[in-house]
C-alpha cells in the first residue's frame, strides 16, 4: 500500500509539471521572395528562315550548240568573266572566217573604186572625159564603201557570236546547280537556265512575321508604349550547326500585304556575306530583339509548368501562398516578360516545388 501511494504522488507531480509548460509554437518554413517592379527588358523572338542570295543571276546560252567542256563545278566560287562552259565553236569559227574573207574582198573593191575616182577626176578637169563617167565612178565608190561597211559589221557580229560559245559569269559569286552535261544541246529558247550564280554580296533571309505582333509593332512606332520591336536594329542569325553568325543583319523590306491564309507578312533581312560562308538555300534561325519598357519580368527559375501552363506562387498579406497562371509575352533567356502581374506583387523565387496552395511561409529577401 505504501508503494502504491508513493507511485500515485509521483505521477501527480509529473502531470502537474507538464501542465505548467507553454504550448510549442511551430515557425512556418522560410522561402526566398521578391517584390516585383517595372523594368525594361530585351526579348528575342526566333523565326525559321531560308537564306537566298540577294542577287541570283540565271545563266542562259545566247547561241545554240553542243557543250564541249564544263570548266567549273557546282558550288565553286567564280569571278566575273570566268568561263563556266564551252560550246563547240566549229561552225561559228567558220562563220567568222567567211565574214573576214567577205570583208577583205569588200575592202579591195572599195580600194579599186577609190583608185578609179582618183584617176578620173583630173581627166574631167582637163575635159578629156565627160563628168558622167566620173559620177558613175563616184557612185561605184559609194556602193563599195557601203558593201565594205556591211561586211565589216558582219565580221564583228560573227566574232561576237563566236564569243558567245564561251559562257561566262556576269558577277563574282558562287555557282549553283548545273543542269546540263558535256554533249548536251543548248538553245537560247530553252525555258530552264543552265545554272545560276549567287553574287557574293549580301544574302537575304526571308521569314514570316505574325500579324498579332505586327499590330503592336505599328502602334509602338507612333506612340511611346511598353512594347517596341527593334526591327531596324541588328538581327542575329543562328546557323544550322547552332553557332551564331558573326555578322548582324538589318531588316530591309516587307511586302506590306498580310497573307490572309497564314495571318502573316513576309519580311526580308539582309546579312553581309564577304567570306561566302553562307550559301544560297541554307537554313537558319533569325533572332529579333524586342524591347519592352515598363514591363514586369519574372525569373524562369521562379516558375513551374502544369498542364501546359506556366505558374508562380504569389505571397498574400497573411504570408499564405497562391498559385497563379502567368501570361508570357516573351523571354529574355533567363526571365519571362509577363502581362497579367501588377507591380508590387510578391512572389516566391526559390523552392517552389515544396509549396502547396494556401501554405503559410516565412518570407525572406
Amino acid at each position: 500500500m505504501k508503494y502504491i501511494t508513493i507511485a500515485f504522488m509521483a505521477a501527480m507531480l509529473i502531470l502537474s509539471s507538464c501542465g505548467n509548460k507553454a504550448p510549442i509554437q511551430v515557425t512556418p518554413p522560410s522561402f526566398k521572395t521578391t517584390t516585383l517592379d517595372t523594368t525594361s527588358a530585351i526579348v528575342y523572338n526566333e523565326y525559321s528562315t531560308i537564306i537566298q542570295s540577294n542577287t541570283m543571276v540565271e545563266i542562259r546560252p545566247k547561241v545554240s550548240g553542243y557543250i564541249k567542256a564544263i570548266h567549273k563545278q557546282e558550288g565553286s566560287t567564280i569571278k566575273k568573266g570566268e568561263v563556266i562552259l564551252k560550246i563547240d565553236d566549229s561552225d561559228y569559227q567558220q562563220s567568222v572566217n567567211a565574214a573576214f574573207a567577205q570583208m577583205e574582198s569588200a575592202l579591195a573593191q572599195q580600194s579599186n573604186a577609190q583608185l578609179e575616182v582618183s584617176k578620173l577626176t583630173p581627166l574631167v578637169d582637163k575635159g578629156i572625159i565627160s563628168r558622167f563617167e566620173l559620177e558613175t565612178a563616184e557612185s561605184n565608190l559609194k556602193a563599195a564603201k557601203a558593201t565594205y561597211d556591211q561586211a565589216k559589221a558582219n565580221y564583228k557580229n560573227a566574232q561576237i557570236t563566236l564569243g558567245y560559245t564561251e559562257i561566262t559569269s556576269p558577277v563574282d559569286g558562287v555557282l549553283g546547280r548545273i543542269y546540263v552535261r558535256e554533249g548536251s544541246l543548248l538553245s537560247p529558247t530553252a525555258s530552264d537556265p543552265i545554272t545560276t550564280v549567287s553574287s557574293d554580296g549580301d544574302v537575304a533571309a526571308y521569314f514570316s512575321f505574325n500579324e498579332k505582333l505586327l499590330a503592336p509593332a505599328r502602334r509602338a512606332a507612333m506612340e511611346s508604349g511598353k512594347y517596341r520591336p527593334e526591327l531596324k536594329k541588328s538581327v542575329e542569325l543562328i546557323l544550322p550547326d547552332g553557332t551564331m553568325y558573326k555578322y548582324k543583319g538589318v531588316l530591309e523590306s516587307a511586302t506590306g500585304i498580310i497573307d490572309r491564309t497564314t495571318g502573316s507578312i513576309q519580311l526580308k533581312v539582309l546579312f553581309p556575306n564577304p567570306d561566302l560562308e553562307i550559301l544560297s538555300g541554307s537554313s537558319g534561325i533569325l533572332r529579333f530583339p524586342f524591347t519592352y519598357h515598363g514591363c514586369i519580368t519574372i525569373p524562369q527559375s521562379a516558375t513551374y509548368e502544369m498542364q501546359d501552363k506556366i505558374m508562380i506562387f504569389t505571397v498574400n498579406q497573411d504570408n499564405s501562398v497562391t498559385r497563379k497562371v502567368i501570361d508570357v509575352e516573351g523571354t529574355t533567356g533567363t526571365d519571362y516578360v509577363v502581362s497579367n502581374i501588377e507591380p508590387g506583387t510578391r512572389i516566391v523565387t526559390e523552392g517552389i516545388t515544396k509549396l502547396k496552395e494556401g501554405m503559410i511561409i516565412t518570407p525572406k529577401n
